[in-house]
């Protein structure tokens, strides 16, 4: 097969991470892959696996000059599958799809867009018009669990046309020894000054208001404020930067706690597996998810975990992991009490379990082989 992959985004983040496992996974089967996205970090890792890549970025929703040229691309390398992934990438990409009737055009917004932070009228807007460009124009819409197919269907999208595929972890980047997990916490405590004994909560990801870091930083700052705990003993490390990143430090500030949270701001993929070994429990605010990689990583990684109840988390994360009431800090404080006092008593078997459903449910060798019978089976349909 000759497979397109079309996004407009070239930072590191869950969906580009996403787009590599998918282009390594069908490269590695003996297919020809294709890669049109915008300049940035994340390409050079496109290119390490040998796909081969276009560095364009799409101006408007709809953007004509884009689509012309995605259509003819996709005629002269006969294209059989292209795969869009977010708003702008997908319309653009199942349009040109359409008008140059390549055989399969999937579509796959990760994030329903009715869960998305923005404006009520321009969100309905959006999935008004979204639900009818997969309806009409392309062969199928990727969602990550049940219950994010059923909010795509809520939004108009024919059941149909959608198609359930969870997301998946690269395991080996966060293979690594006890010796060595030790030795990555001490360099991590160390370059941010956080005491050697010092108990940790963290989050890894980027610092944007659908995230809840505000939530979580009020409910740490509650925590910490209760008596049954000495304020030294405990940080809050928000692992990545982003658009609310100076708000959060000045929410800090304000209540006096500007030297237990750590904000590191963007940071090296290497060094993930090192924030990970320095986190003791992980805490996962966010207020809207396709999958939650994130929390799959802290999964993997054995971390006692404490995450909002939102459906698509509770599906990924089982009984494994610790759910507080989706926006709401108190509820959060009284769960991180709970963890850290169950964590201290009985030491870290919930991290045990976690890492245990992610080896049995979220493997690379499934999320590879079941996109390749979705790509087959389309392409005999069609």
């Amino acid at each position: 097969m000759n497979i397109l992959y079309v996004t407009n985004s070239g930072i590191f983040g869950g969906m580009e991470w996403h787009v590599y496992d998918l282009a390594k996974g069908m490269i590695e089967n003996g297919h020809k892959v294709y890669i049109w996205c915008p300049e940035g970090p994340i390409v050079d890792f496109y290119n390490s696996i040998g796909a081969e890549i276009t560095n364009k970025k799409i101006r408007f929703d709809i953007d004509p000059s884009y689509i012309a040229s995605l259509k003819k691309f996709l005629e002269e390398k006969k294209i059989d599958v292209v795969h869009g992934h977010e708003l702008k990438a997908v319309t653009n990409a199942v349009l040109a799809g359409y008008l140059a009737k390549t055989k399969v055009r999937i579509g796959h917004t990760h994030t329903p867009i009715s869960e998305w932070r923005m404006n009520k009228i321009k969100k309905g807007v959006n999935s008004f018009g979204y639900s009818r460009l997969i309806n009409w124009f392309s062969t199928v819409e990727i969602a990550l669990t049940e219950s994010r197919k059923k909010v795509k269907m809520k939004e108009g999208i024919k059941e149909s046309k959608l198609a359930i595929i969870p997301n998946s972890l690269h395991t080996w980047k966060f293979d690594i020894t006890p010796l060595q997990r030790v030795d990555y916490k001490e360099e991590i405590k160390k370059r941010y000054g956080i005491p050697k004994n010092a108990f940790v909560f963290g989050n890894v990801g980027r610092i944007t208001e659908e995230k809840g870091h505000n939530i979580l930083v009020e409910a740490f700052k509650k925590f910490i404020d209760s008596d049954l705990f000495h304020k030294e003993d405990f940080y809050l490390m928000l692992v990545g930067g982003g658009d609310l990143e100076e708000k959060v430090r000045a929410y800090a500030k304000e209540n006096n706690i500007e030297n237990k949270v750590i904000i590191t701001g963007r940071f090296e993929e290497e060094d993930k597996v090192k924030f990970y070994s320095a986190i003791d429990v992980f805490v996962h605010a966010s207020l809207a998810e396709g999958f939650g990689i994130v929390l799959v990583e802290a999964m993997y990684n054995g971390l006692a975990t404490i995450c909002s109840d939102i459906d698509v988390l509770t599906e990924v994360g089982g009984d494994t992991v610790v759910y507080f009431e989706t926006g709401n800090p108190n509820s959060l404080s009284e769960k991180m009490v709970n963890i850290y006092e169950k964590v201290a008593a009985e030491g870290n078997l919930l991290g045990e379990r976690a890492k245990k459903r992610v080896e049995e449910n979220f493997t690379m060798e499934k999320f590879v082989s079941s996109y390749l019978n979705l790509y087959e089976s389309l392409l005999k349909k069609s």
